[in-house]
């Protein structure tokens, strides 16, 4: 599909795939697992502009209907106007090590058994470029927006332990890592140790986020929700807003 007409995002504006009641043709399922792992090759290793549309289509990999496949080679599309676009990492700047979270409540119905599971994720940066990205729907079923928020911090939390260990074996100590999301509720609970109505019977291991802001190892800021790049890795955006987080990525145009 190296000729086809380009589409300006991964996934058509609104799109939400459903469930196929059907039972997929061999050669179909064949064509569409091969589409999709390429995808899932790509996306983790260089474009985490892929990672929501991905992460959403390879669900459907056991079952898939020719709408599936016609959605993955529309990733395909995007794909065929953006070859050439790259992780460009700004080398003159002194850029530290900073990350964005996000969540989007019960927007998932696409598991068997129809619950609503939360997609969650988050996104790391260094000399204005991702150097880490995560997008998978949550595992427990969250009660709250609130919920939903706090346990993607205290998840990129831990990810942020991981990194300020390795900067300081690189001779590189950093005091802490900023995180940022848009939740004011989860932001509340993460720095507040009475525990709230709202997350009251959270698993215990998602309180470690609140251990690593006691240890001064990480800090959480608020940002308006236009402003949070992780919302990609959480929802189909429209235009406008994709191409606006795709740019803070890092992502740009960069011939050969």
């Amino acid at each position: 599909m190296a000729d086809a007409k380009a589409a300006q995002t991964p996934l058509p504006t609104g799109y939400k795939p459903e469930l196929f009641d059907g039972t997929a043709m061999a050669a179909l399922r064949s064509q569409y697992q091969l589409v999709i792992g390429s995808l899932l090759y790509l996306m983790l290793g260089t474009r985490p502009d892929l990672a929501f549309a991905v992460t959403q289509m390879a669900k459907f990999a056991h079952n898939p209907s020719e709408e599936h496949l016609l959605k993955s080679r529309h990733i395909l599309q995007y794909l065929a106007g953006t070859c050439k676009y790259a992780l460009v990492y700004d080398g003159r700047s002194d850029t530290g090590l900073y990350a964005y979270c996000d969540s989007s409540y019960g927007d998932d119905r696409s598991d068997a058994d129809r619950r609503r599971r939360s997609m969650q994720g988050y996104y790391f940066s260094l000399a204005n470029a991702s150097v880490k990205w995560h997008s998978k729907m949550q595992t427990l079923i969250s009660t709250s927006s609130t919920m939903a928020e706090y346990i993607v911090l205290s998840d990129c939390a831990r990810d942020c332990a991981w990194y300020k260990i390795l900067f300081g074996e690189l001779g590189k100590p950093m005091p802490y890592v900023p995180i940022y999301g848009d939740s004011h509720g989860a932001i509340f609970n993460t720095q507040n140790p009475v525990t709230q109505k709202g997350i009251k019977h959270i698993e215990i291991c998602y309180h470690y986020i609140r251990e690593q802001i006691e240890k001064g190892e990480v800090k959480v800021f608020a940002i308006p929700t236009t402003e949070n790049v992780a919302d990609m890795f959480t929802k189909n955006l429209g235009l406008t807003l994709f191409l606006k987080h795709r740019k803070q990525l890092g992502i740009e145009f960069y011939p050969l």
